[in-house]
């Protein structure tokens, strides 16, 4: 691979990675998979919504039993596989210092995977895309790459997961676009489970016209190194984005959170929430930005960050922050970054519960805010037990 790496040059791309690690992006190491990477084993077995409209990415190929043409899945709900690919919708930001994810995405990209939904368009059940590597792709680079363009006043949930069901190294990729056309309301859930030894570096851009909703639910809860940065553009007045995320780091592990919010009209609202839980020698990061333009007056906007070190060797780093250029609005920012309160604990104890369980009772309260913010039932009990499950491997 060559090119990416001079992407890093300048103060603004150098400070982009400062606290992160762009290295995969700049080896070597990965090459894209050349050819079609079929499913070994039965693909019903993977996790996934009882009822959904399933959508499954396997080493980065559409996996299909028709011919690769435009795709009916509900009343106003079509997906465009690459080779009918339309026109891509606008980007949430199109001109990204140290953009090395989008580089390396756009040079081993085989096409996008158009999904479009029109006007009023509301499908019964969430459109749910599964991006699966296996043992196919060992230290292999996928790349694909999901367009979504939400129509005036259509609504769905976007459920994004990411599965790696091999023991080696691989580089994942993945971009998604949505642009969200006026008086669209979109749920976007994004679930990381990757390997032990998988590379995530993703990124979402997203943009807003005028009265639409975007909610964003991220769960960053596997993998060696994953990178997830999310850019919103709230370009037409009265949009409203609602952003929460969870990471989990433990065993050297690293988990790398960049939001970037930008206010471009007046009368918009950000609402945002990243927790991380991280122990032993995991790392976190959050860095988010909430940029409001001169132009942007009643802007509301507020920027929360939270860390839970469970062991002195872990580490976070918090970098919130607002700019602010308007003179008319609500905003706030703030970090706190702690370790279990004696005095919660001693409570538990002396009400009959052991350290460990009381330690994983409150563990699981600081994450559920995040949890519970997921309005599918069955989805949440996913996450729910998923969460717990890491919870209890961190705390023994």
């Amino acid at each position: 691979m060559s090119g990416p790496d001079t992407l890093l040059t300048g103060p603004a791309a150098r400070e982009a990675w400062k606290y992160g690690d762009p290295s995969p992006l700049t080896t070597d190491r990965f090459a894209p998979l050349d050819g079609h990477a079929h499913p070994a084993g039965d693909m019903s077995l993977l996790p996934g919504c009882a009822e959904s409209h399933r959508i499954v990415i396997w080493n980065g190929r559409l996996v299909a039993d028709e011919p690769l043409t435009p795709r009916v899945l509900d009343a106003g709900v079509v997906l465009a596989p690459p080779a009918a690919a339309g026109a891509t919708p606008e980007s949430g930001a199109p001109d990204l210092p140290g953009d090395l994810i989008g580089a390396v995405n756009g040079q081993n990209s085989r096409g996008s995977l158009n999904l479009d939904l029109a006007v009023g368009a509301a499908p019964s059940q969430p459109v749910e895309i599964i991006f699966v590597t296996d043992g196919q792709a060992r230290d292999g680079l996928v790349a694909p790459r999901l367009m979504v363009t939400a129509a005036e006043n259509s609504r769905a949930l976007i459920i994004e997961r990411h599965l790696d069901l091999g023991p080696d190294p691989v580089l994942s990729v993945p971009v998604v676009d949505i642009a969200c056309g006026p008086g669209a309301d979109i749920t976007h859930v994004k679930w990381m489970a990757c390997g032990a030894e998988a590379l995530h570096y993703g990124q979402t851009l997203v943009r807003q016209d005028a009265g639409s909703a975007y909610r964003s639910r991220e769960f960053m809860l596997a993998g060696a190194s994953v990178r997830r940065e999310l850019h919103v553009r709230l370009a037409g007045e009265g949009a409203a984005c609602d952003l929460r995320g969870l990471a989990v780091t433990d065993s050297g592990r690293r988990c790398d959170v960049r939001t970037r919010v930008h206010h471009e009209v007046p009368g918009c609202t950000t609402d945002e929430l990243y927790k991380g839980v991280h122990r032993g020698h995991g790392h976190g990061v959050f860095d988010g930005l909430i940029r409001v333009a001169r132009d942007a007056q009643r802007t509301r906007a507020f920027q929360t960050n939270r860390n839970l070190l469970l062991g002195d060797d872990a580490v976070s780093y918090s970098i919130p922050r607002l700019e602010i250029y308007a003179d008319d609005v609500q905003c706030s920012h703030g970090s706190t970054t702690g370790q279990l309160g004696r005095e919660e604990l001693f409570y538990l104890r002396s009400r009959g519960f052991d350290v460990a369980l009381a330690r994983r009772m409150l563990s699981y309260a600081f994450a559920s805010e995040v949890v519970d913010a997921v309005e599918h039932a069955g989805l949440r009990q996913e996450l729910t037990t998923e969460v717990h499950r890491l919870l209890d491997e961190v705390q023994a």
